[in-house]
């Protein structure tokens, strides 16, 4: 396709957090008005009304404001197949982008995966944010006693709060700072009765915090953190480990192909996930993978930060640092040393 994939935005959170009252109020913004939205829930407030088509193929719905929503079918790749295809024959408006609601007990690397392991949706098809409510109110209760709101915050590349209105004002500050040590890479916002602006939403830039990044060069000392730093490595609750390696100089091809497959077979599974921006040959590019699953590096068309070209961030469960600094140095031997230009002198 000339005009590229699609961006796909994976909304998901606890039961209860807030989904579906923040994508209702979003479904009426214009800024949503090309967006296709699949539901795969119903919530109190819900969009019953519009989503009449109970996962039948032919039952996508335009609401008012030019938003397309319909229920997921029997599952998300034939979902967004058959989305794709009427989209093409112009059976329904050309949206530019899909929101996917989650169920409020989904993991949401396994449906990235799905998204990565489909090859026509693979192919029609980007995962462009991790999206993360979190209620809070309750919000705290849920990630002491849940492994699936856990696992949902330290995916997410967003993350955001719902009821802040009405939480008590320390038990919010207390849940907004436990959420930055659980995912220091994610942008985190508040949301009053689903109210935030279309854009935030929609925003696919890479963000982290970059806190105490490592510089990955071939003077890094990455694989000798035995203390403890604080810093861009963070142990979460329940064995959950994310790591940020910066690669300052661009790296070879084929160095970036034999760093993925070193980095799948040393931690398999245990990798959640995998993001960042890398200059690879003579370009700037978008890496991504979640779990064994990598999608092939998409050119970078927007101007990033400067401090976020370089930067890749690891998350891993059941991992200790020395796994994920050796992966860093490993990544390191990938860059290409840039010499100076030889000038003939007479």
């Amino acid at each position: 396709m000339s005009e590229g994939a699609i961006p796909l935005f994976l909304l998901t959170g606890f039961l209860g957090s807030g989904k579906t009252t923040l994508l209702s109020k979003l479904v009426r913004d214009p800024a949503f008005a090309d967006t296709a939205v699949i539901v795969n829930e119903f919530g109190e407030i819900g969009l019953d009304h519009a989503l009449v088509s109970e996962g039948r193929e032919d039952g996508a719905v335009l609401l008012d404001s030019g938003c397309l929503c319909c229920t997921l079918g029997d599952s998300l790749d034939e979902t967004l197949e058959a989305l794709y295809y009427k989209r093409e024959r112009g059976d329904i408006p050309r949206f530019a982008r899909v929101v996917v609601e989650t169920t409020g007990l989904a993991d949401p690397a396994p449906i990235a995966n799905a998204l990565a392991a489909g090859r026509l949706v693979s192919r029609r098809f980007r995962l462009a944010s991790i999206l993360t409510t979190v209620d809070g109110v309750h919000g705290g209760q849920q990630l002491d006693e849940f492994d699936e709101a856990r696992g949902q915050v330290v995916m997410a590349d967003r993350l955001i709060v719902t009821k802040s209105d009405v939480a008590p004002a320390a038990d919010l500050q207390s849940l907004l700072a436990r959420l930055g040590a659980m995912n220091p890479h994610a942008d985190i916002r508040t949301a009053v009765r689903g109210n935030i602006p279309a854009e935030t939403v929609l925003d696919a830039a890479f963000h982290t915090a970059l806190r105490g990044t490592h510089a990955c060069d071939h003077h890094s000392h990455a694989g000798d953190h035995d203390h403890e730093d604080g810093s861009a490595e963070h142990i979460a609750s329940h064995g959950f480990l994310s790591h940020v390696v910066r690669c300052d100089r661009a790296v070879t091809w084929e160095g970036y192909a034999a760093w993925l497959e070193s980095l799948q077979a040393q931690l398999g599974d245990r990798l959640l996930r995998v993001k960042g921006l890398l200059r690879i040959g003579d370009g700037l590019y978008a890496v991504h993978g979640v779990r064994r699953l990598f999608d092939a590096p998409q050119p970078v068309s927007w101007s990033p930060p400067s401090e976020l070209v370089g930067a890749v961030v690891m998350i891993a469960r059941n991992a200790d640092r020395k796994e994920l600094a050796s992966a860093a140095l490993r990544l390191s031997k990938a860059q290409v040393v840039r010499q100076p230009a030889i000038t003939n002198r007479h």
